[in-house]
């Protein structure tokens, strides 16, 4: 059994994440380097707020958990559009509270946004720019495949854009003094979790999960992105939460089934170990995933359930081996069997017993 990753049309023991803390670049971003990710933040019904630096994401965050509901309008050169129900999410780092928060793609021409909590409780807001910042040069491969054998043939490889692919900011993950704000720990792996971001995703598919780690790991404090996986609509995987030094995304070492040790991430809160997170991105409220994006996830998800062991048809009974919570799920669930959510969308959620049926079908 291998995990390994491709890059340069060499193959290496490792992806691209980088292991250390880079250092800024100065100049014009490259093929190795991306802009580094402003954020102008704002208290929310202060009424319109117009970002100095631009912008091209939204986070609205519900202040300690006031408010449940809220709404925002963009304001474009025409004046400010209609109101729009925002979706709260639960992630949470198993420890913390949960940590309701919200983020969206900017329309094209927008120059401003207005947030109001629905409730009478109290948001906060942040101007996201991930275009337009100082540019950061990441180490390592820009993509990697995961490669495991099946039963009988083996699984399809899986290739992936590592952190440096997308730009992660490393910086992000450390406090002024160097020290790593949410270090790695390890589980054995009992279940597989899918979940969708509940936004419109940006044109620039990277850009978005710029704006999720922005918010993950610096606006919610955690120091590094909640999943281990993200999903595009063109079915393209990134590579998420950092796993260690070994380079290898999700796992400690290489993998083998019964054996698999996932690094715990914050997207199931209370639930976050021993349990991978595979994050679509879309809101698949009324919609179902594209074509593309659910071929994409059935493979990442056969490949990870013949690297694990994990059974995606089977009941279990998961047991948090640092907490002791535990919950009875499928092998592979839905963020909502875990937690009252309406995570991954009410659309694909009533669709998603076919899904772990297509993926059954191929180990």
């Amino acid at each position: 059994m291998t995990l390994g990753a491709v890059a340069g049309g060499a193959m290496a023991v490792g992806g691209a994440t980088a292991a250390a803390r880079p250092a800024a670049a100065s100049g014009t971003a490259g093929p190795d380097a991306f802009p580094a990710t402003l954020a102008e933040r704002s208290p929310g019904g202060a009424g319109p707020v117009r970002p100095e630096s631009g912008f091209d994401h939204v986070a609205v965050l519900s202040a300690e958990g006031s408010a449940e509901t809220a709404e925002i309008r963009f304001v474009g050169a025409d004046g400010p559009g209609s109101w729009r129900p925002l979706s709260f999410g639960d992630h949470a780092r198993d420890g913390d509270a949960a940590a309701p928060a919200a983020l969206l793609a900017v329309p094209a021409g927008s120059v401003g946004y207005e947030v109001r909590a629905s409730d009478g409780g109290a948001v906060e807001t942040v101007a996201i720019n991930t275009r337009d910042g100082r540019p950061v040069r990441s180490g390592g491969a820009a993509t990697g495949i995961l490669t495991g054998p099946g039963r009988g043939g083996g699984a399809t490889p899986v290739r992936y854009v590592s952190r440096a692919g997308w730009g992660a900011d490393e910086s992000l993950r450390f406090d002024e003094h160097g020290n790593d704000l949410w270090p790695a720990e390890f589980s054995p792996v009992q279940a597989l979790t899918v979940h969708h971001a509940a936004m419109p995703v940006d044109a620039d598919r990277r850009a978005t999960v710029r704006a999720v780690y922005q918010l993950h790991a610096v606006e919610q404090a955690w120091g590094d992105i909640g999943y281990h996986l993200l999903i595009d609509p063109e079915g393209t995987v990134y590579e998420g939460r950092v796993s260690g030094d070994d380079r290898l995304p999700v796992f400690s070492g290489v993998p083998r089934p019964g054996g698999a040790r996932s690094v715990t991430a914050g997207h199931v809160g209370g639930y976050n170990s021993g349990n991978i997170g595979i994050c679509l991105l879309g809101d698949f409220t009324s919609e179902m995933p594209s074509e593309a994006a659910r071929d994409g996830l059935v493979r990442v998800l056969r490949l990870l359930c013949l690297l694990t062991g994990v059974d995606p048809m089977e009941r279990i009974d998961y047991v948090n081996p640092v907490n002791g919570v535990t919950a009875a799920v499928h092998g592979l669930s839905r963020h909502r069997d875990w937690l009252p959510t309406e995570c991954p969308g009410n659309a694909f959620a009533e669709n998603f017993a076919a899904l772990r049926e297509r993926v059954a079908a191929g180990l």
